[in-house]
């Protein structure tokens, strides 16, 4: 099968920008051992799981342009949206860890629930009736259904929320480098969601891709120093006293 230039010139901008938030992920969960709290398991492992989308496109392309054929529309799916729901369960773990943990319990229960009930949606009509999950268009795009694009909006808007709420718990206290991680989460959650949405309306040419993969990876060095603030940039940007 010929890809097409275009084709090619997004699947290597997707491949860019899954491979640094799968690295930015390994990153965040390699300072555990240092430090010992489960919050940077958590979201390293949340982080990842949040550009499955992505990878289904980057497994589609490198297997394309390995054999000359495409993944059937189920391979694509299960790679792109499976473990998706299990991704925002653990993401609600940590947030919940850090916030509202005395509401933990019925908070998980619920997006516990809501997971199982896409699960159940997901897996019934991916194997009696794929194109109501989604439409491959060639091996790299596909087009979700209305339910999968209504569930994918509800993550990226609970990512929103919750990181923002995070974001801006640290930045009231009173801790210059607390401060900066709290900023640099908010500018994170914010380049994630505005590089999702874009990612879906605005990729009909070369610039348009390119600000959105920009926009991404930027989101993905930002949640890295948002957690595990490099050395070089607490002495850019915080003043000693």
């Amino acid at each position: 099968m010929t890809l097409e230039p275009f084709d090619i010139y997004n699947a290597i901008l997707q491949l860019i920008f899954v491979s640094v938030s799968i690295i930015v992920g390994l990153k965040i969960i390699s300072k555990y051992p240092k430090y010992k709290k489960r919050t940077l398991l958590l979201v390293g492992f949340a982080w990842i799981g949040m550009v499955e989308p992505w990878m289904a496109s980057c497994s589609s392309f490198l297997f394309t342009i390995t054999t000359g054929m495409m993944f059937s529309v189920e391979i694509y799916l299960l790679i792109g949206l499976f473990f998706l729901p299990l991704t925002v369960f653990i993401w609600f773990i940590a947030f919940t860890d850090l916030l509202f943990k005395e509401k933990q319990k019925i908070i998980l229960f619920i997006i516990a629930i809501y997971g199982v009930l896409f699960e159940t949606f997901f897996l019934f009509f991916l194997f009696t009736e794929p194109s109501v999950v989604g439409i491959l268009h060639g091996p790299i795009d596909i087009e979700y259904g209305l339910l999968i694009q209504l569930y994918l909006f509800s993550v990226l808007v609970l990512t929103l929320i919750t990181g923002v709420l995070f974001a801006l718990k640290t930045l009231n206290v009173d801790d210059a480098e607390v401060k900066l991680k709290g900023k640099l989460l908010l500018m994170a959650f914010i380049s994630f969601v505005c590089g999702g949405i874009l990612d879906i309306i605005f990729t009909a040419n070369l610039v348009e891709l390119l600000i959105t993969r920009i926009i991404l990876i930027s989101a993905s060095f930002e949640f890295y120093c948002g957690f595990v603030l490099p050395e070089w940039m607490k002495k850019l940007f915080i003043l000693k006293k």
